[in-house]
Parts: structure tokens; C-alpha cells; sequence
């Protein structure tokens, strides 16, 4: 008996180590199978990093307005896919010549790709019951139209290493991902000119031998925007809002793309265009002028052949103007404002921060006397107190200073330096023959200078003129620096803590503004004039905006001149243009 037992304890024992065997084998396996899905589960992650970057870029490029763009957008969507993805074999790119076509709303188009072990489809545009949008309930005001959104879906297939030898050689995965460009939000564009009449044509015009060139600058494209609706004064003589308006090739208005495949399209933004109550599409620019070549041996070789025309791209609509908002907020902040001819101004959200009231309410009325102590009158350092400065004599002076010349402090022949103060004119700045007036001539600490009201700046002969580092801000006057072939140099403060950085130039009178002479002009920051009528440059030579920004009422180039402005994001304030969001 105790044989018997023995010998069946010996087989339950045999049939514990098979079982345990089984036990491990299984473990093992569960084991080896749950490394490989982990690997799934990380392609799906570092994947869909991937795909959000890619569409996110291509979306970028693409036109807000009218969906165009989408095959820069393709590309640049693939471009920074392969930059993103691990372990790519040998790619074979999408035919992004699929998107070249005008979009059509809700017509789906799709380009495949592939870089092993990874399959790509990219779409647009993206309909709302595609299965790129998910079950998601459309809110358009996120989401928008089908053709501003671009998709993408990346299939990759892993060979399994641990779960091979069960039978499981291999698992795949996919994901999704759909941006979206959006106009009007964002923190912005950088717009290097941006007319602000809201009716009337004859709001930017290149006339004479003028020519108007917003350039590239890096990934930077040339961007101009015009807010008129082309439903106020439009007449026989001045019958559009933009009009290259005499007959030759040696005028033109032109926003330069980027240059390259995949660089980002320049665009002239027309609200006329939008068709909204009370615009007329047809006074938004002179149809002409998008057919009538110019002299292409005048422009930059590196510009694109297509942009060789009068007016350079076509016109597309904005749907909202730009308004005087985004320099108000930056430098005037507040919770309301008065209405700006006949058009309300959004709120300032912002924390509120008036610099230009303050600055006018603490120096802008003409009986008060600035602090004593702190500013010095010019009357007391004029030697002869005539309020000039003669062909022999040179001032250097320190300090803050009040110039309590009325009506004018003359320059005539001399030179007048401030060296490192801030300046208050209770009058005209008069520039005439070869004087020479400098503010913060080596470039220091920004520096201000106010013009109370009734104040402007002239400019006669071949005096030259330089603000360096410099906000000038005209309480009631305008500038009139055209004669002569005197040098012109204007830059706006560069401190980020400083309340004036980018400024250049502030003034609210209706005159017209005039820039020009025969010299090259150095300029740089933004030059504010929103009722200027209008903002003239002229001159006999070119001029080169390195770095300027306009924003005026009507904007007019004439003579031999050519402007040239390049965006540039570290001295100009970004306009909200468009934005690109990743809604799936």
C-alpha cells in the first residue's frame, strides 16, 4: 500500500514540473508579447508627435482665405515628417502636385508616401465627416473650413522580436493628426505695411517712377494689408484702393514670397475683398496691373520671374481689417477708445498700460515748464539766444533739455547734438542748408523726444537728420523731411524693458507725412501716422527699410523711388494675420 502511494506521489510530482513548465512558457510568452506591445505603444507616441509637427508646419503655409498654398504646404508638411520619424528606410515622397489645384470645399484630395517601415496619406483638404475628424462634434469657430485644414495618417508595421516564436511576427499602428491655418488670431504676423483708411480708394498707390517692395526676410514673407471697403470717395480719377496708377514699367507695388520650394507665400490682404455688407470688391485694386510687366533688370535677381508685374501676388480678401488695434494695445493700452474715423476699436485685454497718455499728460501742455532741475532751456545754453544755430557754430549738449523756441528752434548751416537726454520742442525742429542735428549720436540708452502740440519736423537743402535709439512722438504736428540729399537716419529703441521699444514714430495730426531726398534712408521700427493723408516717400534715389514698419491712413510712393521693407519680428510690432492649431 505505502508502495502504491509512493509511486502515485511520483507522478503527481512529474505532472507539477510539466504544469509548471507549461506555467513559464506561457509567462514567457505573455512576457515577450507585452515587450512587443509596449514598442506599439511608444511608436504610437513618438508617431503622433510626428504627424502633429508635420501638419502643423504644412498647415502653416497655407493660405487662410482661400485654401491655396496647400502644395508648399504638403511639402513642407512630408519635410518635417522625415525629420521627426526613427529608422526610415528609403523614402518615396508624396506627389504634392496633387494640391496645385484650387481647393474645393469638402473635396477631399489625398497623396500617398512612404518611408519603411512607414506608410503616409496626406489630405486636403479635410471635410468634416472625414474619418480624419473623428466622431468629434464640428465647432467651426475652432475647426473652421475644409480647405484650411490639412491631415495626415501614419501607418507603421514592427516586426516583433519576443513574440515571434509564438506566432506573432508582427503588430502595426496608426495615427492621425489635422491642423488647421486660421486668420485673425494669433500673435500675429510680421506686416511691414498696413493702410488703415476704411473707405476710400486711392489708399496705396505707387505713382511717377514709385515702386512699393515689401521683401522676404528669412522665413519671413513680404505682407501688405489694406483695410479700405472701397465703398467711400472713389471717383473717375482714383477709381481703386490700390492702383499702380501711371503707365510704364518702372512702378510697381509687390510682396515677395520666400524663395525655395516649400517657402512661405507673400500675400496683399484686401478687406474690400471679403464681400461683406458694404464692401465693393471691384474698387479693391485696378485689374490691369496684374498683367502689365515691369522692368524686371530693376528688381532683385533673386525675385520669382511670376512676380515681375505692376501689382504682385493678386489681392485675397481678409475678412476683418487690421484697425489701428495692435499698435493702440501695445502702446496705449485701454479698456476703451474713441471711434477711429467711423470704425470702433476692440478693448485693450491687455493689463492696462497708457505710455502715450502718460507721456502726453506729463509734458503736452505748452504752459507747463518740465520739472526744474531736470531739464535745461535751450535758452540758456544758446549762446547768442536767437534761437539758432548758426553755419559756425556746434552745440553739444547733455542732459534733458527743454526747447522753449516757439515757433521753431533753426538749424541753418550748424551742428546740433543731443547726447544722451531726452528732448521737449515747444515748436518746429527746422533743419535748412547743411545742418546737421543728431539725437543720441552714439547709440546709448532709447531716448524720446516730444514735439508739443503744433510741432513738426523740416528738413530743407542738404541738412541731415539722425534719431538714434530714438521715439519721437508729434502731439499735433506732422514731418516734412524730403529736401534735398542729406542723410536720413531714423531708428526706433531696442530695450525689451523699455515702454517705447520699436517705436519710432507716433503722431496723430491729418497732414500729410513726407520722407525722401536724394540720399539713402536708414529707417527702422515702426512709424505710426494712422490719419496721415497721406504718408508720401519720394526721392531721386532708392531707399532701403531695413527694418521699417508703416501703418498709416493712405500710404502714396512717387518720384524715383524705390521702398523696399523687410519684416522683421525683433523691431516691428506682429499684426494678427493668421495662426495654425492643431484641432485633431
Amino acid at each position: 500500500m505505502r508502495s502504491r502511494i509512493a509511486s502515485l506521489g511520483r507522478d503527481e510530482r512529474g505532472v507539477s514540473l510539466i504544469m509548471i513548465a507549461l506555467a513559464m512558457t506561457l509567462l514567457l510568452g505573455a512576457a515577450a508579447v507585452a515587450v512587443d506591445l509596449a514598442s506599439l505603444r511608444y511608436d504610437i507616441r513618438a508617431d503622433r508627435l510626428a504627424t502633429d509637427a508635420a501638419v502643423t508646419a504644412g498647415a502653416s503655409a497655407i493660405e487662410p482665405f482661400s485654401g491655396s498654398n496647400a502644395e508648399e504646404g504638403c511639402q513642407m508638411a512630408w519635410e518635417y515628417l522625415l525629420s521627426n520619424l526613427e529608422d526610415e528606410g528609403p523614402a518615396t515622397p508624396p506627389n504634392c502636385a496633387t494640391f496645385a489645384t484650387p481647393c474645393v470645399d469638402n473635396s477631399v484630395r489625398m497623396a500617398p508616401a512612404s518611408a519603411p517601415p512607414y506608410s503616409v496619406e496626406i489630405f486636403h483638404p479635410v471635410p468634416e465627416n472625414h474619418e480624419l475628424m473623428g466622431t468629434q462634434a464640428l465647432n467651426v469657430d475652432i475647426d473652421g473650413v475644409s480647405c484650411q485644414r490639412l491631415g495626415m495618417r501614419l501607418t507603421r508595421t514592427r516586426d516583433f522580436t519576443f513574440a515571434a516564436p509564438l506566432g506573432f511576427n508582427s503588430g502595426s499602428t496608426e495615427v492621425r493628426s489635422v491642423a488647421r491655418i486660421r486668420p485673425d488670431v494669433g500673435e500675429g504676423d510680421v506686416v511691414p505695411l498696413v493702410v488703415l483708411e476704411p473707405y476710400d480708394c486711392d489708399a496705396l498707390t505707387a505713382d511717377g517712377q514709385g515702386k512699393i517692395t515689401v521683401t522676404h526676410f528669412m522665413d519671413s514673407p513680404g505682407i501688405i494689408a489694406t483695410d479700405s471697403a472701397g465703398s467711400g470717395d472713389c471717383g473717375a480719377s482714383k477709381p481703386y484702393i490700390i492702383d499702380v496708377q501711371a503707365v510704364g514699367n518702372r512702378r510697381w507695388i509687390r510682396a515677395i514670397p520666400v524663395p525655395g520650394v516649400g517657402g512661405a507665400k507673400s500675400a496683399i490682404l484686401s478687406y474690400a475683398l471679403s464681400n461683406l455688407p458694404g464692401t465693393d470688391p471691384s474698387r479693391a485694386y485696378n485689374p490691369a496691373d496684374l498683367t502689365t510687366s515691369i522692368d524686371s533688370s530693376l528688381v532683385d535677381p533673386t525675385d520669382p520671374p511670376d512676380s515681375h508685374f505692376q501689382l504682385y501676388p493678386e489681392p485675397i480678401f481678409r475678412s476683418q481689417r487690421v484697425t489701428r488695434s495692435p499698435i493702440d494695445h501695445r502702446y496705449n493700452c485701454q479698456l476703451s477708445y474713441p471711434v477711429y474715423l467711423g470704425i470702433t476699436i476692440r478693448p485693450c485685454t491687455g493689463p492696462t498700460a497708457t505710455h502715450i497718455d502718460d507721456h502726453v499728460n506729463a509734458y503736452g501742455d505748452p504752459a507747463d515748464v518740465p520739472p526744474p532741475g531736470l531739464f535745461t532751456r535751450w535758452t540758456d545754453i544758446d549762446a547768442d539766444g536767437d534761437c539758432q544755430v548758426g553755419s559756425s557754430e556746434i552745440y553739444d549738449v547733455s542732459g534733458d533739455v527743454w526747447v522753449d523756441c516757439s515757433p521753431r528752434l533753426v538749424v541753418n548751416g550748424g551742428t546740433l547734438r543731443f547726447l544722451d537726454g531726452n528732448v521737449v520742442f515747444d515748436g518746429d525742429l527746422d533743419l535748412r542748408s547743411s545742418g546737421v542735428f543728431e539725437m543720441n549720436p552714439s547709440g546709448g540708452a532709447d531716448r524720446w523726444a516730444f514735439f508739443r502740440e503744433g510741432g513738426d519736423i523740416l528738413k530743407v537743402a542738404q541738412a541731415s537728420i539722425a534719431f538714434n535709439r530714438t521715439f519721437v512722438l508729434l502731439q499735433d504736428g506732422f514731418i516734412n523731411l524730403v529736401g534735398g540729399d542729406g542723410g536720413l537716419v531714423w531708428t526706433a529703441p531696442t530695450d525689451e524693458t523699455y515702454r517705447f521699444e520699436d517705436l519710432a514714430l507716433w503722431s496723430e495730426s491729418t497732414a500729410a507725412h513726407e520722407l525722401g531726398g536724394q540720399a539713402g534712408n536708414d529707417l527702422t521700427g515702426t512709424f505710426f501716422t494712422p490719419y496721415a493723408d497721406p504718408f508720401v516717400l519720394k526721392g531721386q534715389a532708392g531707399q532701403l527699410q531695413t527694418s521699417a514698419q508703416f501703418l498709416t491712413r493712405k500710404l502714396e510712393v512717387t518720384g524715383f523711388t524705390e521702398v523696399r521693407m523687410e519684416p522683421d519680428p525683433e523691431s516691428q510690432t506682429l499684426i494678427p494675420i493668421r495662426g495654425v492649431a492643431l484641432i485633431r
